[in-house]
């Protein structure tokens, strides 16, 4: 193989001479600490060696073309991780809800019947203001007929040892401690549980205390705003006993048979609610004012409602 061609061309040999010196010509560099290197390959072409960092470009080109596979790779390890979380609440669920159904099952449909009637409990609570703290129930009296003429309801109850007399009972909270700043009075609160295991078709009807208040306070908002007079407002209140008396008969008739103490309480508690609607209603006895016999009426069937146990 002829390597003619790779020989340096300024290379003299010093055996040989030449008559003419001056026609050799030496590379002049610029730089010596610097030679200016010529990259020659084996077949004789020139190369640069910068060929060898666009092949680094390249590399790196595809690296960045990589990188978002790289980047979906990782999304689908997060998505995996999601799925992989779904699949496992899923699964708690349906192994607590085949618990649910079970311990159903054994227990004759109680236990579903059970939490569905603490998750659809609806207790009464009220807030009754109570004024004139009295040591005696006889000057009680004479406070609760002063009240009376004013509109309140004169509701007399004992509660710390003292008598009261309850001026209204609101739904709102905030309703009853306005009027109990102005009244210089306290706010009890009326709630119960009692009737919460009443057992069968009544229990359907435990909450008429709710109904029953809520029909009996809107009337008697009306009447203090003046909306209705005393004539339109009997009416009203006519309509509320008569709705009730339907509700009161129908208790009595599913309740046919039960002996258990709370179902009789029960149904005392709402006879006496229907004979509080009845005195209302009558136009022969005697009142000062409409609105605090309706007044009145709410407290008695709230407060034998919360407090027969």
């Amino acid at each position: 193989m002829d390597y003619s061609k790779f020989y340096l061309k300024n290379y003299i040999p010093e055996d040989e001479e030449t008559d003419d010196k001056e026609s050799i010509i030496f590379p002049r560099l610029e730089n010596r600490s610097q030679p200016e290197i010529i990259y020659i390959n084996p077949d004789g072409e020139v190369f640069d060696p910068k060929v060898a960092e666009n092949f680094r470009d390249n590399d790196l080109v595809e690296s960045e073309r990589n990188a978002p596979a790289i980047a979906r790779s990782h999304g689908r390890e997060k998505q995996s991780f999601a799925n992989r979380f779904c699949q496992a609440v899923l699964i708690c669920a349906i192994v607590i809800m085949s618990l649910v159904v079970s311990i159903d099952f054994l227990t004759d449909g109680k236990a579903i019947a059970a939490l569905s009637k603490l998750s659809s409990s609806d207790k009464i609570v009220y807030y009754a203001v109570l004024t004139n703290p009295k040591q005696d129930v006889e000057t009680s009296k004479a406070d609760a007929y002063a009240m009376r003429l004013k509109g309140g309801a004169g509701f007399i109850v004992k509660n710390a040892d003292l008598y009261y007399n309850v001026f209204a009972v609101y739904k709102d909270e905030d309703a009853a401690n306005d009027v109990a700043d102005e009244y210089g009075g306290k706010v009890l609160t009326l709630e119960t549980d009692f009737y919460d295991d009443v057992d069968g078709e009544l229990e359907n009807y435990t909450d008429y205390p709710k109904k029953l208040c809520e029909s009996l306070n809107s009337v008697s908002e009306e009447l203090t705003q003046k909306k209705i007079t005393s004539t339109q407002a009997i009416e009203k209140l006519n309509d509320v006993k008569e709705d009730f008396a339907v509700t009161y008969d129908n208790m009595n008739s599913v309740a046919a048979g039960d002996e258990t103490s709370k179902s009789l309480t029960l149904l005392a508690n709402a006879s006496v609610a229907m004979s509080a609607l009845e005195s209302l209603c009558d136009l022969t006895v005697s009142r000062p004012n409409l609105v605090c016999d309706v007044r009145y009426t709410v407290c008695q069937v709230l407060f034998v409602y919360c407090y027969s146990k």
